[in-house]
């Protein structure tokens, strides 16, 4: 094994690749660590200049040491922050098309979370340079271009015949051989992590779950090319390069397409946007609608507030946040039903990962990150928990028409985002 990693590092080709390799890394850790700096820096921004806003509201919108209640829920805007976790810059994944910081009024929901939910196709497509990306589709071709003449070299060189009649144990022989090669390609993404995770001082946990999956992933692409490059009749180079490269098109590049397109067709999502424009219709439609349309099926919901003062206005913001609210109840099943299929389409990817090498990766490696569908369905209710309170806060000044006071401004509810661990 001693001889092999000398030998291997001996060769300039070799030394090339695997400093390529490490720069690479890095690039990606360093990539994949800046955009979580930023986040955080933009959140961090946005507590401080969320406080100085409602000290400003306070102070230029309180009357006689009171506030319209109805005013506050139309003006005053609540940030929503989407925490990454420690380890999240080792898969972006969606947080880099999923808002991290978002601005809720005592509005409908549903139109507010939907409405700015458009990515760019082509964005979403490519991905994030991060060190999922990397591992996922550049470690296979280092493990190619390592081991795809473990046999081709020798017969080229016309020296296989005199090397095979002088091993006593061929097996063996071949063995150390592959191992020195994925024993290169491992570390070359393994020590750029550990040094990386010790300067961050990151938890060890994490750090251990992303080796053990860098080294299953490389040492099945390993044995892949052995497979080929050891075969008896495997003495063409080119050959086997060309072959090997093809396996990893269809494994990196066109079963996991396939695999998506399947699941789209398998599992039709509805839009976010059909959501928000549906929600906005939904409130347009009801300025025109007789107030009882909106306030008796609200009151049903709510039958504490049923004997407040009617409304003989024209307007009146209790009916304009009644029917804000109605317009959330009547968009619940459509909601829900999205959220179904997308926990559909998480556990039928789950299902294709145990036989796509790559979709195994990435799922593992975004878990790990806190970034994949089940963290943010969870982020999801977690604002809609926030929202609910926020109603229940407000809702009793508006029924009840009792005076707002700076006190009651003080105490409403504030979103505390749930830092994953």
């Amino acid at each position: 094994m001693k001889h092999e990693l000398t030998l291997l590092l001996k060769q300039r080709s070799m030394r090339v690749l695997l400093c390529l390799s490490l720069l690479l890394t890095g690039f990606s850790l360093f990539n994949g660590w800046q955009n979580i700096r930023h986040i955080h820096a933009q959140i961090t921004q946005a507590q401080q200049e969320e406080t100085l806003r409602k000290q400003d509201y306070l102070s230029h919108h309180q009357h006689d040491g009171t506030l319209d209640a109805g005013e506050l829920g139309y003006y005053q805007f609540h940030n929503i922050y989407y925490v990454p976790a420690e380890w999240s810059f080792i898969a972006l994944g969606n947080r880099l098309v999923i808002p991290y910081i978002q601005r809720i009024r005592l509005l409908g929901l549903q139109g507010q979370l939907y409405d700015g939910e458009s990515h760019h196709p082509e964005y979403v497509m490519l991905g994030t340079f991060d060190y999922a990306f990397l591992l996922v589709f550049f470690a296979p071709l280092l493990c190619i271009a390592l081991m795809h003449d473990l046999k081709a070299s020798e017969q080229q060189a016309q020296r296989l015949l005199f090397l095979q009649s002088q091993l006593i144990q061929p097996r063996r022989f071949w063995t150390n051989r592959l191992i020195s090669r994925w024993l290169m390609v491992t570390l070359s993404f393994a020590l750029p992590l550990c040094l990386f995770a010790a300067l961050q001082q990151l938890s060890l946990a994490p750090l251990l779950q992303v080796l053990a999956i860098t080294c299953l992933y490389t040492l099945f692409w390993s044995l892949l090319c052995a497979a080929v490059s050891l075969h008896k009749r495997a003495l063409n180079a080119n050959f086997n390069a060309m072959l090997l490269t093809s396996v990893w098109v269809l494994l990196c590049v066109v079963l996991p397409n396939l695999s998506q397109l399947w699941l789209h067709s398998r599992y039709p999502l509805q839009d976010g946007s059909q959501i928000a424009l549906q929600h906005r219709q939904w409130v347009h439609g009801a300025w025109d609608l007789p107030k009882e349309d909106t306030l008796t099926p609200f009151y049903a919901l709510y039958p504490q507030w049923k004997d407040s003062p009617p409304v003989t206005e024209r307007f009146h913001w209790k009916w304009y946040f009644a029917f804000q609210h109605m317009a959330d109840v009547k968009l619940q099943p459509q909601v829900a039903a999205r959220e179904d299929t997308l926990m559909q389409r998480d556990r039928a990817t789950g299902l294709l990962a145990w036989v796509l090498p790559t979709g195994w990766v990435q799922r593992n490696l975004e878990e790990i990150a806190q970034s994949n569908v089940t963290h943010l369905l969870a982020h999801r209710q977690q604002i809609e928990r926030f929202h609910t309170a926020l109603r229940h806060a407000v809702y009793p000044f508006l029924f009840e028409e009792r005076p707002f006071t700076a006190e009651d401004f003080q105490q409403m509810p504030s979103f505390e985002s749930v830092r994953a661990n």
